[in-house]
């Protein structure tokens, strides 16, 4: 290897460093101030087995939902149409969570054995971003898998699609398996958007989507395909704004 090969390449990882440590100070201060928001949200259920791998529609879920920071809020749950007496906890069949920020800290923060590393430049709904591929151990800080008395934090592998410019992140995508051969999950898959979405005068970096796959032990297996629109009545617990 040539001596200006070598500096190139050096140049190149030097780059690359210093545009995942701004990421990690962006987003980092972008989840330490995560801003509250009210939305419409639905979502399409699919299901399928093991044995018929097809999917099957399900049902539509609608909701009002509201974001305090990384919890939501579910009012005025409808299913396929209809009020749902009970609201968004007692729905039959998997209730997806996440999409809100929580993935955030457990990708960037530099105390979590989280592995960062630089893909290749991607374009993503004609953005041009830059892809990451991350791996985390089990027992990391990504959230915990609960299913009622079971509880396991497995290992996580995913990409990280971030604009360049800013470091904000646009697009998560984790996958979830290696579970143990009792627990309820096989496998579980989650994608996650952000856009720039104005609220009055002012254009905040908000979820505009998210999909959930699960495969279940027994065999079932279930999609959600969410999208969050009508973002309103934006308050913030500091006064960040992203152009």
């Amino acid at each position: 290897m040539t001596v200006k090969i070598w500096w190139l390449l050096l140049a190149a990882l030097l780059i690359d460093d210093a545009r995942l440590d701004h990421a990690r100070e962006v987003n980092l201060q972008y989840a330490a101030n995560m801003p509250n928001f009210v939305a419409d949200e639905t979502a399409k259920r699919f299901t399928s087995t093991s044995k018929s791998p097809s999917w099957r529609y399900a049902d539509t879920i609608e909701s009002e939902i509201t974001i305090k920071g990384d919890r939501a809020d579910r009012q005025h749950v409808r299913r396929d149409g209809k009020p749902w007496v009970g609201g968004f906890e007692r729905l039959r069949g998997f209730k997806w969570t996440g999409g809100f920020g929580t993935e955030i800290r457990p990708l960037f923060d530099p105390q979590c054995p989280t592995t960062i590393d630089y893909e290749a430049p991607a374009e993503l709904r004609g953005r041009q971003l830059l892809d990451y591929r991350f791996s985390s151990t089990k027992d990391g800080c990504f959230a915990i898998f609960y299913f009622e008395s079971q509880r396991y934090n497995p290992a996580r592998t995913g990409h990280a699609f971030i604009d360049g410019a800013t470091g904000n992140l646009m697009q998560f995508e984790e996958e979830a398996s290696e579970f143990p051969a009792d627990f309820a999950f096989a496998y579980r898959e989650e994608r996650v958007v952000w856009d720039y979405v104005k609220i009055g005068d002012a254009t905040h970096l908000l979820p505009v989507s998210a999909n959930f796959v699960v495969h279940y032990t027994s065999g079932a297996r279930w999609r959600i395909e969410v999208e969050f629109k009508n973002h309103r009545h934006f308050e913030a617990s500091s006064n960040l704004t992203f152009h």
